[in-house]
């Protein structure tokens, strides 16, 4: 019984060390490439990959793919790891990946949302992807040669308050410091589009060159509170007023040279921003506009239509269309009379629409008889007063020196903009204006072939490194 018992004994312990180590190996393995089919339907799956490594810190760092929507390096903001589970955080997705090893190279897990559904996520490790990664060379890998920490302000007029991150060189005092201000649409602190994250990128080569910046989520986007539809232009120009304001209060930040930059739409908040702030130092430009947003989409439409083989018949109707539902929409006295009047105005455009013919209808996207969801879009609340806010009135106020530029194969926002900004802000007498327009740069002032937005996932480079050294010579001589 005794010699029964030893055996069983080293049995036993042989057991249990094995299973410690088959438990420090799913620990180690959780390192590597991952990728499955996210389950959305029976019918229906997306290609899903992760790239996890361990920090010398000893922390997990990860980035996921969604390979068949061409979006990838999306930012994971929290990863954990136990002997056999792994949890990933996925913050602009509102969605954790909860899974559990089930041997060296396979995890079985889902994709849970906020609302709570789960859809199955199962991964395989690999070596090398099945499939083309498109990278992402100028995003910067943790560790950061300098403080990046994450901030809160309050915007006490909405009563909200708005999530981001600051970053700074470490131990120096009183730094000039910028705010960063998003496009259009509800945009997290990275200004995340179409897997490039152009604010990551752009705060990475500001702080190297000793710029503290501030990158927040947009209101009712990522971390921050707030309603994002229901938020004008000028409420967005609020937050980032009071996004100076916080600036202003950190000791480690001068407070007599803060300034903003904003891109797109940013590049039209920006200016709001420096009429109700006095201590605004400058303002950066990128790939505004000075015209009404009704207008820029219009330009869009007459810049981007003739390519994709829309006859010019089929611009100008589209063009009508539109016209009229935007114009409704402002004159209306509230949403549901609204309604009623622009689905009694598509009605009336649906003879035009039947003569056009279906490659028009089918490149226009035009529903056959015409449908009110279909301009959904621009009915949203804020549009009521976005769209025919103008730029231009509110540059004239601008006193303070400005750097705006543009690329000159964007066709979101049609390079003339630029020498119309440069005129509003000289004509109301502002001597410091520097402009530039940049050759062979779209939107995202990548440098491009078309400039046409399928380019934008498809280019590696972010932001052209000719306009970031640029923009950072601007400041420095500031």
């Amino acid at each position: 019984m005794k010699k029964i018992a030893g055996v069983t004994l080293v049995i036993i312990f042989s057991l249990f060390w094995e299973s410690m180590n088959a438990q420090n190996r799913v620990l180690d393995n959780f390192t590597g490439k991952w990728y499955g089919d996210l389950i959305v339907s029976p019918k229906f799956k997306l290609k899903i990959a992760f790239e996890i490594s361990k920090l010398n810190s000893g922390e997990y760092d990860a980035v996921m793919h969604s390979v068949d929507q061409k979006s990838y390096n999306l930012t994971v903001d929290k990863i954990k790891v136990s002997s056999d589970s792994l949890y990933m955080q996925i913050k602009m997705m509102g969605a954790i990946y909860s899974g559990r090893a089930y041997d060296d190279t396979t995890i079985i897990g889902a994709f849970i949302q906020t609302n709570g559904k789960e859809k199955q996520l199962n991964l395989n490790k690999c070596d090398t992807f099945p499939f083309h990664i498109i990278r992402r060379p100028q995003e910067p890998k943790k560790p950061y040669p300098y403080v990046s920490e994450d901030v809160n302000f309050l915007n006490p007029k909405a009563n909200i308050i708005l999530r981001g991150t600051l970053t700074k060189q470490s131990q120096v005092k009183k730094q000039p410091a910028v705010v960063l201000i998003s496009g259009s649409g509800p945009s997290d602190r990275n200004q995340t589009i179409f897997g490039h994250k152009a604010f990551l990128v752009l705060a990475d080569y500001l702080t190297r060159n000793g710029f503290t910046v501030l990158r927040y989520d947009d209101r009712g986007a990522g971390e921050s509170e707030g309603n994002f539809v229901k938020a004008t232009i000028k409420d967005h120009a609020d937050d980032a007023s009071f996004a100076v304001e916080y600036l202003k209060s950190r000791g480690d930040v001068d407070p007599k040279r803060i300034g903003v930059i904003g891109h797109s739409l940013g590049a039209e908040i920006a200016p709001i921003v420096a009429t109700i702030n006095p201590n605004i130092s400058f303002l950066v430009l990128m790939a505004g506009a000075a015209l009404p947003l009704k207008d820029i989409i219009f330009e869009q439409c007459e810049a981007i239509f003739p390519s994709m083989g829309i006859s010019a018949e089929g611009i100008s109707l589209n063009r009508r269309i539109l016209e009229t539902t935007m114009e409704i929409f402002r004159a209306s006295v509230n949403d549901s009379i609204a309604i009623l009047d622009i689905k009694k105005n598509l009605a009336s455009f649906d003879t035009q629409v039947l003569k056009l013919s279906k490659n028009d209808v089918d490149k226009l996207e035009l529903s056959v008889p015409l449908k009110i969801s279909d301009y959904s879009k621009l009915l949203l609340p804020f549009m009521r007063y976005d769209l025919f806010y103008n730029p231009t009135e509110t540059l004239k106020c601008v006193k303070c020196p400005v750097y705006a530029i543009s690329g000159d194969k964007d066709i979101q926002v049609l390079p003339h903009n630029l020498k119309l900004i440069e005129k509003a802000l000289v004509s109301a007498g502002n001597k410091r204006v520097t402009t530039k327009l940049y050759k062979d740069k779209n939107h995202l002032l990548q440098s491009c072939l078309k400039g046409s937005p399928d380019e934008y996932g498809e280019i590696e480079e972010s932001i052209s490194e000719e306009v970031i050294f640029d923009l950072i010579d601007w400041l420095k001589r500031r």
